[in-house]
């Protein structure tokens, strides 16, 4: 079915649906599916026992239609009667339950003559609807009428046929791989459909952040810029910025020590507050390594980003430290990379 480009038609789901729920159809299941979704709609709701009686399908003449007409020319997907039950099943695989419920109940009803009337919607994930909007509709995922398909499935492949079998199988293999690709995002949907006030707030309180994020780096880049330049190594320091698309901003500049140790230095700024971290412009993290232990710079090896971050004392500052404080302690830690070591 995805290799022809039509897994997600409903007419076409339902089309295969109808071939396999009419027992008498060649594909030798029998009443497999009609069993496995009666199953369902007997079992207990909210602990209260369904009040009609079981339904069993052995012995019944059974007829599958398709896109059956009411008197208000709507269209019932797959409706199902024998000769005690009429069974109309919706099915959904990316719309919305939007239809005319209570004329398909009406159709229904009409035509029902005393036999039990039993109503479903099927559909790819579960769908959050007013009861009253579907009429008293059943909701039953293909999830859970699948899972009760293959687990009784076993004593009918002896009677089934092969080709039925491999396509009734891929069949249900197409609708789990829609499942996958659709149930993250109905559930981003509907989380944003339901936080959407609290979440504009908290994307504009995220903006006020980032501002002040900026802010402060950019202050402390304006008052470090001429100390720097006194330093040993760091006559030609470019300070400069840079953002991520999380709450993180950074200020980072490198000096140039020798040949192969041309040091980056990062003040990380986020939420949490500031720390430092290092790594080598050329390319190798042990000549930061060997660097940092001559001048006795404590430090840890962040594998995430490979950096080794500094790691001694007042290695995190706090948020509200002020662009003045943030700058001594920058400079503090320039001193100590630039000066001899012992």
């Amino acid at each position: 079915m995805e290799i022809a480009g039509y897994p997600h038609f409903e007419n076409v789901c339902s089309n295969v649906l109808q071939f396999y729920l009419q027992p008498s159809n060649e594909h030798g299941f029998g009443s497999l599916l009609l069993d496995s979704l009666f199953a369902l709609i007997n079992e207990a709701v909210d602990g209260k026992p369904k009040p009609k009686k079981e339904v069993v399908i052995d012995s019944q003449n059974i007829d599958v239609q398709r896109e059956v007409s009411t008197a208000k020319d709507n269209r019932i997907d797959l409706l199902i009667e024998s000769d005690n039950f009429v069974l109309a099943i919706e099915n959904k695989i990316r719309a919305n339950a939007y239809n005319p419920f209570d004329d398909y109940t009406n159709h229904i009803e009409s035509i029902s003559n005393g036999r039990e009337i039993y109503k479903v919607l099927l559909s790819l994930y579960p769908l959050k609807v007013a009861p009253k909007k579907i009429d008293g509709f059943q909701p039953i995922t293909y999830q859970l009428l699948f899972e009760r398909v293959i687990a009784n499935i076993g004593s009918y492949l002896l009677t089934s046929r092969a080709s039925h079998t491999i396509f009734f199988r891929d069949f249900i293999q197409t609708i789990q791989n829609l499942q996958e690709a659709n149930s993250m995002d109905q559930q981003r949907l509907t989380f944003f459909h339901d936080n959407q006030q609290d979440l504009g707030i908290l994307f504009g309180e995220m903006d006020a952040l980032r501002k002040d994020m900026r802010r402060k780096l950019t202050k402390l880049t304006s008052i470090i810029a001429d100390d720097l330049r006194l330093l040993p190594y760091c006559n030609d320091t470019n300070l400069k910025l840079w953002r991520d698309s999380r709450l993180l901003d950074v200020l980072y500049f490198a000096i140039k020590i020798s040949n192969d140790l041309y040091l980056q230095i990062e003040v990380v700024l986020t939420p949490s507050g500031s720390r430092m971290q290092f790594i080598n412009k050329q390319g190798d993290l042990n000549e930061v390594e060997k660097w940092l232990k001559s001048r006795e710079i404590k430090y840890e090896f962040n594998p995430s980003r490979e950096r080794l971050k500094y790691n001694g004392e007042n290695h995190i500052l706090p948020y509200n430290t002020s662009p003045e404080d943030s700058a001594k302690w920058v400079l503090d830690m320039l001193k100590r990379l630039t000066e001899s070591s012992g």
